[in-house]
């Protein structure tokens, strides 16, 4: 009983210093020099996605892709401090695909970063 007493007080004193005072974050900035580069791993049409991540608070990013200048959408996520991606986009694909990529916190959503395209 000693023991949870003493523990529970730790924890109080700590709340009270700040210590585990919750900061709400802000919405993340949008990641830059997004290029990407396509290729076919047999069949199979891949674009392979690089860009520079600028924030230091984002959760993971968003990977949004326009097929024949269509709407975006999202087609994958990734972790945060990643900054590559691999989209499979399908076998015997042809046409041009417009990529965009966004980070994300508890907070939203960041702009999206520059478009960059592929013709496969």
């Amino acid at each position: 009983m000693k023991y949870r007493s003493a523990l529970s007080l730790a924890v109080i004193l700590l709340a009270a210093s700040g210590a585990f005072a919750f900061q709400q974050s802000s919405v993340p900035r949008a990641p830059i020099n997004l290029a990407v580069n396509g290729d076919y791993q047999g069949a199979v049409a891949v674009a392979h996605l690089t860009w520079q991540d600028e924030s230091q608070d984002e959760t993971g990013f968003e990977i949004l892709r326009s097929d024949n200048n269509g709407e975006f959408r999202v087609v994958g996520m990734v972790g945060s401090n990643t900054v590559r991606y691999d989209d499979k986009v399908g076998k015997y694909i042809t046409g041009a695909f417009a990529y965009k990529v966004r980070a994300f916190n508890q907070s939203g959503k960041s702009e999206p970063s520059n478009q960059a395209s592929v013709w496969f």
